[in-house]
């Protein structure tokens, strides 16, 4: 029999070889990572350098990206395939970089795959910059901004909310722009760029000015506002919808020609297609059916439908339901059923991608306005 002695020695030695085991686990095994900074509310100021920095344990490679927002579905990349051991990451801070309080900043193990170790900041600020001017602004950032109170400054922005092709007609399309200009804070009467079988866009809204974005870039000391150029009028503000991504990613915001890519136009000018427009872009799968991918109306029924197909159809045993036809590039006659409105999206050419005005999309598809300040 053991001595009781013995017995506590014996147990001390096993609890000690467990606590050692763990410890190996621990700081020799198992991988960590921890954001240390940007601390909890911290403040940092857009156009200057910060150190992001980090903890970590068993890591070779880091990621780390920029996250705007409470839920999360702005993301960008600051920086890739960084050494762990490093331990701290300069970021220079965009002097356009938008200023609100939701910023968090994500260092996760790189690359990327599931089951891989993450971890975020705190919520921190943005400030947005200092300038004597607007020119200031255009110098340090490389690209024109004009004050708030630039004559026939055109304001400009993209609904946060997505709709269906029932936007309950113009006036409904406009009121949604008046509402979400409000609750942005934004002054004055506020327009959708839309069109519809009666109206075209140019002839209902004014358009005179220059095109800049509605939300302020920089706030000057005197309590003005400098906003990006988006063109020195409509038509040079409409043809970058019709450009390469890669060119406008040198001309528009990031995340307002990201938004560009999905929404309403309608009839903008004697140009859009009236009517028969094929279907490119579907709520759900696209379907087999060749009547479906044609849409005889291009304005989703004067914007008061938000469902996929003409009622009546599929048509019923015995029943005597016609619909309107289209005919296919090649000629081929054909049912249109589908319901569609023109829309901007993203189109390849020769392997690069463009904007367009003119793609067919599901009028059950969710999708943006552009707003315009009358």
């Amino acid at each position: 029999m053991l001595s009781q002695n013995r017995k506590i020695l014996i147990w001390s030695v096993i609890i000690a070889a467990l606590f050692a085991s763990f410890l190996i686990y621990r700081f020799a095994v198992q991988k960590r990572v921890e954001v240390v900074s940007p601390a909890p509310e911290a403040l940092w100021q857009a156009s200057k350098t910060y150190k992001i920095t980090w903890k970590s344990t068993n890591l070779s490679r880091v990621g780390i990206v920029l996250i705007k927002g409470v839920q999360a579905r702005d993301v960008r990349w600051l920086a890739q395939n960084v050494s762990a051991r490093r331990l701290n990451y300069d970021w220079d801070i965009f002097a356009w970089e938008e200023p609100r309080d939701d910023y968090r900043i994500a260092v996760f193990e790189y690359p990327w795959k599931e089951g891989n170790k993450i971890a975020y900041s705190e919520f921190f600020t943005i400030l947005g910059p200092q300038f004597a001017s607007c020119d200031n602004l255009s110098i340090a950032s490389e690209w024109p901004f004009v004050p708030s109170d630039f004559p026939d400054a055109r304001k400009v922005f993209v609904t946060s909310r997505t709709y269906t092709g029932n936007l309950e007609r113009l006036e409904g399309a406009d009121r949604r722009c008046q509402q979400e200009a409000e609750e942005k804070g934004f002054e004055g009467n506020w327009k959708a760029l839309l069109g519809d079988d009666a109206s075209f866009a140019l002839s209902r809204l004014n358009l005179q000015g220059a095109f800049v974005m509605a939300e302020p870039a920089a706030r000057l000391p005197e309590g003005k506002a400098c906003h990006r150029l988006l063109g020195s009028d409509f038509n040079e503000f409409f043809a970058k919808l019709s450009d390469s991504l890669e060119s406008n990613r040198g001309k528009i915001d990031e995340t307002f020609l990201k938004d560009m890519q999905d929404v309403w136009l309608g009839k903008i000018d004697s140009e859009s297609k009236r009517e028969c427009t094929v279907i490119s872009a579907f709520s759900r799968t696209e379907p087999r059916d060749l009547a479906l991918k044609y849409s005889f109306t291009t304005t989703c029924q004067n914007w008061t439908a938000g469902t996929e197909v003409v009622p009546g159809y599929p048509s019923q045993p015995g029943g005597a339901a016609e619909f309107a036809a289209c005919f296919t590039p090649t000629g081929v006659r054909t049912d249109a059923v589908g319901l569609a409105g023109l829309s901007s999206g993203v189109v390849k050419v020769e392997g690069e991608d463009f904007l367009t005005v003119s793609l067919g999309k599901s009028c059950a598809r969710e999708q943006k306005l552009i707003c315009v300040q009358q």
